[in-house]
Order: structure tokens, then sequence, then C-alpha cells
């Protein structure tokens, strides 16, 4: 099972991919400081505020997370899932995680993937 954080724009267009559990990755549930706004999206997995994050991380054994939300509260928040339990973070936040070595995050930064195309296309 796996979680997100941030069901904005980016998030609620990642909850929408069917690739996730074409490799037998499961999202489970949602998390946004807005829920209503996720559910207008068009969201049809449960979205829960992110108060509840940390508790549904430790009932429901998550241990991966990916991690939709604006940088200035991405390693708040990557503090709270770690706390929680999470061991692996895919990291959609333009920011860089500070966490303990045994979690494991990868970033993906749209921006620089949209640079290294560019250098091969003329």
């Amino acid at each position: 099972p796996v979680i997100l954080i941030g069901a904005g724009n980016l998030g609620s267009a990642l909850l929408r991919y069917q690739g996730f559990q074409k490799e037998g990755f499961e999202v489970v549930c949602a998390f946004d400081a807005d829920p209503e706004g996720a559910v207008r999206r068009g969201v049809s997995i449960p979205v829960k505020s992110d108060k509840e994050i940390d508790e549904f991380v430790k009932v429901e054994n998550v241990k991966l997370a990916i991690l939709c939300v604006p940088a200035g509260f991405a390693q708040a928040v990557a503090n709270r899932l770690v706390a929680a339990g999470i061991q692996g973070i895919l990291n959609f936040s333009p920011v860089v995680l500070e966490v303990p070595e045994e979690v494991v995050v990868n970033n993906v930064d749209l921006a620089l993937e949209l640079e290294h195309l560019s250098f091969f296309v003329r």
C-alpha cells in the first residue's frame, strides 16, 4: 500500500494514473489540507485531512508515500512520515529532503527531466 500527500493539481493527476496499480502498488489513501478540493478534482480514492496521516500510517502499516506538497511544507511533512514509520518516499516536491539513512527518497524533478530531454532535441 502507498499513500499520497498533497492532492492538489499534480497529486490529483497522479491519483488518476493507472500505472501504479498495474505494477502492483495500490494508493490506498490521499491526504491534503483541503480534502474537499481533491474530491472536486475527481479523485476517487479516500482523501483525508493531513492531520490524520500519522495514525493512518501506523494503523495500516504503510511503508511507502508519494509527496506532492509545496516546498515550504515538504520537510515538515517528510519528518512526520518518517516518525510514523514510512520507509520510502517518492518526492515530487521541489526540495531535497533530509531523512535518516534507513529511509529511501527518490526525487522526481520534472524541470530537470525536461532539461535532459531538451538536450537531445535540436
